[in-house]
């Protein structure tokens, strides 16, 4: 009996050694718990700029003016200049195309426009020459994936296409121009409208505002209506008509910008009629400086350089992936010998 149970105990002992000595089976890897995450798959990294249209790893902006050589638009251009190669220069963008002259033609800023796509612009500043002339070039830079932003003036398709727009409210400006001249001349009579370039935006919701006032003002007769595009010497040359065929009638000529206003009030002041009302919006130096002299009653002051900064700034919130106003105005302000101190440089 004892040598019996002698044998079975190193049989379990001999059995237990093997157990203790086989091979663990091994946990499925997709089961195994490491207490670590990894961070390979997780993790996106991209040498893309934020707004980079074309994948390549910059941020490009183009810069479309309405012309290069308007008094208005000068210091526009200037500013814009200014901002965009600091903007460069501290790489919050890659490039920019510097000034595209529009030259006021919508056929030119459809070229432009096309030339900013093949230069991989990603965001493009645009100061239109006409509302519906230059609705396609808009349509071309959003059709390619570009961020449009216009500046100073609308085209027929901004609201639509545009990511943002950055100007001021013409209709305003256009009831401050004739709320002045029913201010100044209580008695009525006879005005003439000068207008812009026909078809741009600012021209047509200008008139609109003229046109609020003065329906309600019966005393007050349009006797002419045309188009000075913008310029002094033609409005001098309609000034100089009006003064002749209306004579002691004539109370006021009215104008869509202020070259064409100081053109106007410069034939007025020399034929010596100072009970003629001009008036004009933009609030260059010069009719400013009129103003400052008492020889022009006021001008409407448009912040140009203000429209432009808002735009840019649309542009660098873009290039940021900050958030941005799709609206931005730029309020119009009467300027007269009561607050012109406030705005004329005497530069």
């Amino acid at each position: 009996m004892k040598k019996l149970l002698a044998i079975l105990l190193a049989g379990v002992m001999v059995f237990g050694l093997m157990a203790c000595s086989a091979p663990k089976e091994e946990t499925p890897a997709d089961e195994a718990d490491t207490g670590t995450e990894t961070t390979a798959d997780t993790t996106e990294t991209s040498s893309e700029r934020v707004g980079d249209v074309n994948g390549d790893g910059k941020f490009i902006v183009g810069y479309i003016s309405k012309n290069t050589t308007d008094t208005f638009h000068g210091p526009i251009n200037a500013r814009a200049i200014e901002v965009l190669d600091g903007l460069k220069a501290d790489g919050t963008i890659d490039d920019w195309t510097g000034i595209l002259d529009g030259q006021t033609d919508p056929g030119v800023q459809i070229n432009l426009a096309d030339d900013c796509v093949t230069k991989g612009c990603d965001a493009v500043i645009i100061l239109p020459a006409e509302a519906e002339g230059s609705a396609p070039a808009v349509a071309t830079l959003a059709e390619n994936g570009i961020a449009v932003v216009v500046v100073n003036s609308k085209t027929n398709n901004t609201d639509e296409l545009a990511v943002a727009y950055s100007g001021s409210d013409d209709v305003y400006a256009g009831t401050l121009l004739a709320q002045h001249v029913v201010d100044n001349v209580p008695d009525g009579g006879k005005y003439v409208h000068i207008q812009g370039v026909l078809g741009n935006s600012a021209q047509i919701q200008r008139g609109e505002g003229i046109e609020q006032i003065m329906k309600d003002h019966p005393e007050f007769e349009k006797v002419e209506e045309m188009t000075g595009n913008w310029n002094s010497s033609e409005a001098q040359n309609i000034a100089q008509d009006a003064l002749s065929k209306y004579g002691k009638d004539l109370v006021a000529i009215i104008c869509d910008n202020d070259d064409m206003s100081s053109g106007a009030q410069d034939v007025v002041n020399a034929a010596g009629r100072s009970d003629i009302v001009c008036v004009g919006v933009d609030g260059n130096n010069y009719p400013l400086s009129l103003v400052k002299d008492g020889k022009m009653l006021a001008t409407v002051l448009q912040d140009g350089v203000g429209q432009i900064e808002a735009g840019i700034g649309v542009v660098k919130a873009i290039a940021t992936g900050e958030s941005y106003e799709k609206n931005i105005d730029v309020p119009f302000v009467l300027v007269t010998k009561d607050n012109v101190d406030q705005y004329y440089t005497g530069e």
